[in-house]
């Protein structure tokens, strides 16, 4: 039993990659995609099987009984299958799509990707979805499509941190009277990169950031008298003796205390330091404090210095490293770092 099983799931494997290939030649991934005879296929749903077996058995009991009558009724209705069949292929036809290819989200949260249509006559009853069934979360109906440029939201998944490729979208209709399933596979190379979900350090988790080895001796050596330049707001990770105490009993916040001295010192965040041994806990606590400090407006660098149990090393571990920097695209680079790091 278990080798027909294999040698079923090996050709079904067999006949989806040269569909794939097929289709990549046919119907190649674009930013842009028009429905026409070339990308538009049409089969008979299950309603429309029946309903053609009940016109063929009609058009077999006429002949055999010789009665006009039964085989004028089956003649109407092979017509009327013909004309649906005509209408469905002429309903989806002409259709443009754009989509823009990539998205970026979090963990479990769900990612949208934005589809424009575009149509030059009234279209019915168009519905998306993404073609593999593990990605799609529910298909998007739109029951009339006007002349006008329409956007919809297809919606994503995102599961765990990761860089996914979507696959395609098929779109589909039924229209009209459902004897007809008219669909299409389009490529926009869609791509979710999902970074890790951010997890808050408690207090009992705090630890020391790495500073650049040229200015950590005058950091330690002022941090103990009191001339500071200028007080931020406090972010979660940084050294208890930066609080200023003073002003948190007045009542003014949690605030930290900016010395002159570290107004030169580089900022790291360290896979290594991240007080947890599994490896998503460490990834969560780095996308938290990368958000915490960009919310802030502070200049940080990012080091995941990787053991081999990751990079799939037996030797050496890999050291991922990116400078000291600010802003959203810094941001953004950090995070992104984060989303690649396979397990």
């Amino acid at each position: 039993m278990n080798i027909f099983r294999t040698i079923k799931q090996a050709s079904q494997k067999v006949i989806n990659k040269r569909f794939d290939h097929w289709l990549s030649r046919r119907m190649p991934s674009r930013f842009q995609q028009k429905l026409s005879n070339r990308n538009i296929f049409i089969l008979p749903t299950r309603f429309g099987f029946t309903y053609l077996f009940f016109d063929i058995l009609l058009f077999l009991l006429g002949t055999n009984y010789q009665n006009n009558i039964i085989l004028l009724l089956s003649y109407l209705l092979a017509s009327l299958f013909i004309t649906v069949m005509m209408h469905s292929f002429y309903n989806f036809s002409q259709l443009t799509f754009s989509s823009k290819a990539k998205q970026t989200g979090f963990a479990k949260q769900v990612l949208n990707y934005p589809i424009t249509i575009t149509g030059h006559k009234i279209h019915f009853d168009i519905n998306f979805i993404f073609s593999e069934s593990q990605h799609f979360l529910k298909v998007v109906k739109l029951a009339q499509c006007d002349t006008d440029t329409i956007e919809i939201l297809l919606p994503w998944y995102a599961k765990q941190r990761g860089v996914y490729s979507l696959g395609r979208v098929k779109v589909f209709s039924e229209y009209s009277l459902g004897l007809f399933i008219t669909w299409s596979l389009l490529d926009f190379s869609h791509q979710a990169i999902v970074f890790p979900q951010p997890k808050r350090l408690t207090d009992n988790q705090q630890f020391l950031t790495g500073l650049d080895e040229s200015n950590g001796a005058s950091m330690q050596a002022t941090v103990g008298g009191e001339d500071y330049s200028e007080l931020k707001n406090y972010v979660l990770g940084e050294s208890q003796a930066r609080i200023a105490w003073k002003q948190l009993a007045r009542g003014q916040g949690k605030l930290s205390k900016n010395y002159q001295a570290q107004q030169g010192s580089l900022l790291w965040l360290k896979f290594s330091n991240m007080p947890s041994s599994d490896i998503e806990t460490k990834l969560q606590f780095l996308c938290f404090l990368i958000l915490e400090y960009s919310h802030n407006k502070q200049c940080f660098g990012l080091v995941l210095d990787l053991p081999p149990s990751i990079t799939n090393s037996t030797k050496n571990s890999t050291l991922i490293k990116i400078e000291p920097n600010s802003g959203y695209q810094h941001q953004q680079s950090c995070l992104i770092a984060l989303a690649k790091v396979t397990d």
